[in-house]
């Protein structure tokens, strides 16, 4: 990216969906200044240690197209020739390619080089099945970075995120050895590998009750049209 914008003027995410590759895709409100101009801002991060971040700016225009895109991918056949693709670049010249599919949808953010930053690609692979909560999430960070725009809504109080904990030796030894362990045992997946990183720490998981609430939370702030204050 060579336009620059301070982390406060990003609300914090309407979305986060990350794969099971552990790249995430993030959708958050933006507006620029002094001109106050809308966007979607769309980040993709592979969660890999020293994985690249990679983000975009989607204009009100490039969203409305994405979002008729997203409706009909169901209806996809991605067994017939090439897939149908959805194209966006931005004022930067960073890219958003979007490969609507029946069964999964590829979401692919591309940043390109400049002066500070090598050029660098973040896949998403979304199951179509969560495409409804992602469309409805592209629509409430459009409709309300527009309202912000036009000074309809206050600005978002900078929100200070405590300082993380850090581990101690020991802790991050058994963090590490819990790693190794879960990882070499078969059908390894992501959700194994953390759940014996967080017994290795002594951290219990939310439970089914609490992940459900927070899912039901986020909807009912996306039909309202509210941001999430923190993550």
């Amino acid at each position: 990216m060579t336009t620059r914008i301070a982390q406060e003027q990003l609300t914090y995410p309407y979305c986060h969906y990350t794969d099971g590759q552990s790249h995430r895709l993030i959708l958050r409100t933006a507006v620029t200044e002094p001109d106050r101009r809308p966007y979607v801002w769309v980040e993709a991060e592979n969660l890999a240690f020293g994985g690249d971040v990679v983000s975009m700016w989607l204009t009100i225009e490039h969203v409305d197209g994405l979002h008729a895109v997203l409706a009909q991918a169901s209806t996809y056949d991605e067994s017939v020739g090439a897939r149908r693709q959805y194209r966006a670049v931005d004022h930067t010249g960073d890219v958003l390619v979007v490969w609507p599919g029946s069964t999964w949808t590829v979401f692919e953010v591309t940043r390109q080089a400049n002066d500070d930053e090598e050029s660098a690609t973040v896949r998403v692979v979304v199951l179509t099945g969560r495409l409804p909560e992602l469309r409805e999430a592209l629509a409430a960070a459009a409709e309300y970075a527009q309202r912000r725009a036009t000074g309809d809504v206050q600005e978002p109080a900078i929100v200070h995120v405590p300082k993380p904990r850090v581990l101690t030796p020991g802790e991050h030894d058994r963090a590490w050895h819990a790693v190794e362990g879960a990882a070499g045992e078969p059908g390894a997946d992501p959700g194994t590998i953390l759940s014996a990183v967080l017994a290795a720490l002594n951290i219990q998981a939310p439970s089914a009750e609490d992940e459900q609430a927070a899912s039901a939370a986020l909807r009912g702030r996306l039909a309202s049209g509210t941001p999430h204050r923190g993550r």
